[in-house]
């Protein structure tokens, strides 16, 4: 059977170790070669899109899949089908669960649904705090995607010497999410964050027999800045904050660490045994929680709550399609292996009332290739200054025709990739790394501008102009279009001329139910269901139209902070 475009961008791609998937760009435009589609030509670009398009056109494709779904319709022909990371099982029960069909039922003070970073950090807080917690995850594993944490004021920033302007951070931040996020759960981050993440790195440093000395900030990491230690990068036009650092463990060894400290802590955890539906009063309060188990449906009375920590639901495309643009669903892949992340706690909170952030749901971005090559779009024309945070940069690719583009090197990229080598570039991978991908076997080569806008299928007219151009900005130092850094620009040159096509790539989705301070899952009356919370990606009220990777680890800092203060609240030990 032959394989459509998402399965082959699938199998092509898997990153975040973006090391591995940094030649993927040319594994994207292979997927779209053997799946038999191509940009739309000027025909069809301008053909009645309530028409059938030509058979093996990306515009069939788009249209056949879909895309231009009732919601969100798109009036861009060229768009890949609508992407999700894979079909993961969904554990919510719409219908309810009968009282006969329950085999067991116990009682205790929390569930916590869920064991990725969020759900990890407030089943430990809830067990920390003296609270009889049982954590339960639908896959047999936890899940770790990342070994990083961050924050504003940790005892690690301490160590390290590095110091934040906090309402500077918030202004960022705001910017980012156009004033639509919640300005009281970023005021409660940044009070809160500092004791939360040294509450996660004491227990980290206890179990590994580590010290501050361990967790190097990420913006050092590689070796190549080790003594960098300003708040940000402030090179590109957004700065990007100097606020992640790394765990001295991989994402495998916290995926088994952490519930062991949740079970030493004196919680039970269970796996395999996902949340299906919540249990509530007349009243429309939540008392409990029914899972499913391998003897069937099981049910859990909870005294003080129910904490959905379900993730995103990157895994469940008919919902992506409900609550995402076309656009950003256009992607050339995901880097999620959260199977698990299927929207289920969104769908438990959303059937007994609560409300989710308003669509469109925004998804984490990075671009394919994460070096600030030069990009064009299908039309030969350069479109972005392209050192940017990796969410702005891969915004910008998203909005162009077709939402793609190619990025452009030459045959001197070895010794060229000095002047783009920064503290917020460099976290990634040596630089041998994004040369390679950019030069790899897959990559468009030609020895000449012409030759390889040809292979490109772009105006060969207007991309030789955009690239004498850029040449010309490079020797007056000075990028006059876009602002591109002039100390970091480099010619474009030296045969033969490389061009990837390249998309976005998404982790995860960055939507959720909407919460208060205290992650009380909120109503249509914008008041707190009495207990139930939310917290990590399935929490929302912080994210708009992107995730702003430049203030770096925010997401997974937030996991962390929110988790800990879930379980001091349902303690007693905070108001």
């Amino acid at each position: 059977m032959e394989k459509n475009y998402p399965e082959l961008a699938r199998e092509a791609m898997n990153r975040r170790t973006f090391i591995t998937a940094a030649s993927a760009s040319a594994a994207f435009a292979a997927a779209a070669s053997m799946a038999g589609v191509a940009l739309a030509d000027d025909a069809d670009k301008n053909a009645d899109a309530s028409k059938p398009h030509a058979e093996g056109s990306l515009a069939a494709a788009n249209q056949a899949a879909g895309t231009a779904n009732a919601c969100y319709p798109t009036n861009d022909p060229n768009l890949f089908p609508p992407c999700a990371a894979g079909e993961g099982d969904i554990a919510f029960v719409a219908e309810p669960i009968a009282d006969a069909d329950i085999v067991a039922t116990y009682d205790v003070d929390v569930v916590v649904c869920g064991l990725g970073p969020a759900g990890d950090a407030a089943a430990l807080s809830c067990a920390d705090h003296g609270l009889k917690t049982v954590a339960v995850e639908k896959r047999a594993i936890a899940n770790y995607c990342s070994a990083t944490l961050g924050g504003t004021n940790s005892k690690i920033h301490k160590h390290w010497g590095v110091e934040f302007d906090e309402a500077e951070w918030l202004h960022d931040a705001m910017v980012d999410n156009g004033f639509r996020g919640n300005f009281d759960l970023y005021k409660r981050y940044l009070e809160c964050n500092g004791e939360a993440v040294d509450w996660y790195v004491d227990h980290l440093m206890k179990a590994g027999d580590k010290t501050e000395d361990d967790f190097p900030l990420t913006f050092n990491a590689t070796g190549d800045f080790p003594d960098f230690r300003d708040p940000a990068d402030a090179t590109s036009l957004s700065r990007s904050w100097n606020t992640s650092f790394n765990l001295p463990f991989t994402p495998a060894d916290l995926s088994a660490l952490l519930p062991q400290l949740i079970e030493e802590a004196g919680a039970e955890v269970r796996y395999e045994c996902p949340a299906c539906q919540l249990v509530t009063d007349e009243n429309g309060a939540v008392t409990g929680v029914i899972v499913k188990s391998a003897e069937g449906y099981e049910k859990y009375n909870c005294a003080k709550g129910v904490v959905l920590a379900t993730g995103g639901y990157g895994f469940n495309l008919e919902k992506l399609q409900r609550c995402c643009r076309p656009r950003d669903l256009a992607l050339c892949g995901w880097m999620s292996p959260s199977t698990g992340n299927t929207g289920d706690g969104h769908e438990m909170a959303v059937a007994i009332g609560g409300i989710e952030d308003e669509y469109p749901h925004s998804l984490m971005l990075d671009p394919m290739q994460l070096m600030p090559y030069l990009r064009v779009n299908k039309l030969g024309k350069r479109f972005t200054p392209e050192y940017e945070p990796y969410n702005h940069l891969a915004c910008a690719i998203q909005a162009q025709p077709g939402a793609c583009d190619y990025y452009i090197v030459d045959g001197a990229i070895a010794d060229k990739i000095d002047a783009i080598w920064t503290p917020s570039s460099s976290c990634y991978g040596p630089k041998e790394v994004w040369v390679g991908a950019a030069t790899s076997e897959n990559a468009l080569k030609a020895d000449t501008l012409e030759e390889l806008a040809e292979l490109m299928g772009v105006p060969a007219d207007a991309f030789v102009a955009t690239i004498e151009h850029w040449n010309e900005m490079c020797d007056a130092g000075e990028d006059s279009d876009f602002h591109f850094p002039g100390a970091m620009m480099a010619k474009i040159d030296t045969p033969p001329f490389y061009a990837n096509l390249e998309g976005a790539e998404a982790l995860c989705t960055a939507g959720g139910l909407q919460v208060d301070i205290h992650s009380r899952v909120l109503n249509a009356d914008f008041q707190p269901i009495q207990g139930l919370f939310a917290v990590g990606l399935t929490s929302g009220g912080m994210f708009n139209n992107t995730y702003p990777h430049n203030l770096n680890c925010l997401s997974h800092t937030r996991n962390c902070t929110f988790g800990y203060l879930v379980g001091k609240y349902l303690s007693g030990d905070e108001s």
